[in-house]
């Protein structure tokens, strides 16, 4: 009886064991209930099933060794030595555990875009790498969390600020950013209005592109000429809508330089023409300044004296850079300025890297976008094609691949897709598409289907298994590699994070920026002379140059009857 007894446990034990470790011996066998199956495997942490990474590709591709050997690349300021005898976070990041527990790493040239619905776990995530990055990092998101979770002990590794200008969460803005500082430079205002026109959400609108361009023109030069006379971004928005637009041109004609001539001259096209075009470029232009008509907002943009944010020092110091603001319809109403903002550090940080060790910044910069294509729609497709070269990072967070189209288009999606090195696709999608082109990503395997004496393919992961995900898991593709399926690293998890949070120190304390006088308008500047080929009605022309003396446009006419007779008492008597 004993010996039976032995003999039934030992038949368990190894059934057990075939089952864990060797559940395709001798044959592939195609389970009945293939979510039920995968969902059980999962969380006794087993392979997931034929057609995912061995044991032995987890080690050679996503460990520490691997890790270790593309370190030399990424980060070329660092000896063999250093980088042998540093933490496996200063030359990777982690996204969380394989079956047996197995680490799995990326490397900090390989760019992530994370497909998640809401409350599915990718702010935990992000925070997560964003806690342990080696290098700055830049962070948006539209509610506190990622601040509450990461600001203690990422003021641990350098200077912690926040850009929060609608106050999300009570937590304080650190400084307040103009972007017309620096615009005497004629590259810096191209690069500045660029980014402010391209923002504009233009779903509906014909020729979207086109608009987006000729506004993009025609700020550059009210950028230029606001930075010129020292004024800031409110000088701008009046110049924009209209009042007193004649002065930019006198400001850019006085500065005597081609690029002045040039931007003035355009203008002055802009003001001589009353048409649909103008019309719609000017209403372009409102839409990327309408954020200026909320005082609290408009507070953003007026920095005190030495108290802007100065982004070489930001990225010396491997600061932290916290944007926060909430959507209101479809974009965010500062969208264009978190826009603005983060495509001048990219700019900074592509320019001060290529001329460090190796042609890119080390440590790199992390760029974590979450919710990128409402609160801060800076061009990723572009970015993505090369700046994993220069020490930039990015991960980009979307709902479904639809979000990325809406902003995008369908080829600038694609190129999201196609360029971003790792994909994860976290439990409880349902975009179809979404689900299709994962699933044709893992690819297929040959099994037995129950009943049937020969193989045949079937998708290694069939687009319910992947939407069935357990909690906190996740489909990671990556490159060529196998897919895997991973349990992601949480932030409240984190051993750093749990003792920091104990002691009081999860959380950094700021300083709030001081708050900048609003200064007066300034006194307007005497009409400039203008060439006899601009456009626009002049009078009292100065035969001896050809130049007018004075010039006279219909809302000047409107504006002096309104401040004479404003209620029309002369009119009516």
């Amino acid at each position: 009886m004993t010996i039976a007894i032995l003999i039934a446990a030992a038949g368990v034990f190894l059934t057990a064991i075939k089952w864990a470790f060797f559940p395709f011996i001798p044959w592939r066998r195609l389970p009945r209930h293939r979510v039920r199956y995968l969902r059980a495997r999962l969380r006794l942490r087993l392979h997931p099933g034929a057609g995912h990474a061995t044991i032995a590709e987890l080690w050679l591709r996503w460990g520490r060794l691997a890790m270790l050997i593309r370190s030399g690349r990424t980060r070329p300021t660092l000896t063999a030595a250093d980088r042998f005898l540093s933490p496996v976070s200063a030359y990777s990041v982690m996204i969380g555990r394989a079956h047996y527990r197995h680490a799995l790493r990326l490397p900090l040239d390989e760019h992530v875009i994370v497909i998640s619905p809401p409350r599915a776990g990718k702010t935990g995530w992000m925070a997560s790498a964003v806690l342990r990055y080696p290098g700055p990092v830049l962070s948006t998101t539209t509610k506190d969390d990622v601040f509450r979770l990461t600001s203690g002990l990422r003021a641990l590794r350098g200077p912690v600020n926040v850009f929060n200008p609608q106050n999300i969460g009570n937590v304080p803005s650190t400084f307040r950013w103009n972007p017309v500082e620096g615009c005497e430079d004629p590259a810096t205002a191209i690069r500045r209005a660029d980014a402010f026109a391209m923002s504009v959400s233009q779903q509906g609108v014909e020729d979207a592109t086109f608009w987006a361009s000729k506004a993009s023109d025609y700020l550059r030069a009210y950028f230029h000429a606001a930075a010129l006379a020292g004024l800031d971004l409110m000088a701008v928005a009046r110049w924009v809508s209209g009042l007193e637009s004649s002065d930019a041109e006198t400001i850019l004609v006085e500065t005597g330089t081609e690029t002045g001539w040039q931007w003035a001259g355009q203008l002055a096209e802009l003001s001589g023409e009353a048409n649909k075009t103008a019309q719609t470029i000017r209403m372009t232009m409102s839409r990327s300044l309408a954020f200026l008509a909320d005082p609290a907002l408009a507070a953003s943009v007026r920095a005190a004296p030495g108290c802007s944010f100065d982004i070489e020092e930001f990225l010396q110091q491997n600061g932290t850079l916290y944007l926060i603001a909430e959507t209101r319809g479809e974009d965010s109403p500062v969208a264009p300025l978190f826009a603005c903002l983060a495509n001048e550090i990219h700019h900074i940080a592509a320019l001060t890297g290529s001329r460090g060790p190796g042609g890119r910044l080390d440590p790199p910069l992390l760029m974590a976008l979450d919710e990128v294509t409402q609160i801060c729609p800076v061009p990723v497709p572009s970015w993505l094609a090369d700046s994993g070269g220069k020490g930039i990072q990015i991960i980009t967070v979307a709902h479904g691949e639809a979000q990325l189209r809406s902003r995008w288009g369908a080829d600038g999606a694609r190129v999201i897709m196609d360029t971003c090195g790792a994909k994860i696709w976290l439990p409880g999608i349902s975009d179809p598409d979404a689900l299709e082109t994962a699933s044709m990503l893992c690819g297929t395997a040959a099994m037995r289907e129950h009943g049937e004496e020969w193989t045949s393919r079937h998708p290694v992961m069939t687009p319910d298994m992947i939407r069935q995900l357990p909690a906190t898991r996740a489909l990671v593709i990556r490159g060529g590699c196998s897919p895997v399926i991973a349990r992601l690293r949480m932030a409240w998890k984190d051993p750093i994070y749990r003792r920091a949070r104990a002691t009081g120190q999860a959380i950094a304390a700021l300083a709030p920026a001081p708050q900048a006088e609003r200064a007066p308008l300034p006194k307007r500047p005497e009409a400039r002379p203008r060439r006899s080929d601009e456009i626009g009605p002049a009078t009292n022309h100065d035969t001896a140059h050809g130049f007018p003396t004075t010039t006279q446009y219909p809302w000047d006419e409107t504006q002096d009857r309104w401040t004479n007779d404003p209620w029309g008492l002369g009119e009516s008597a």
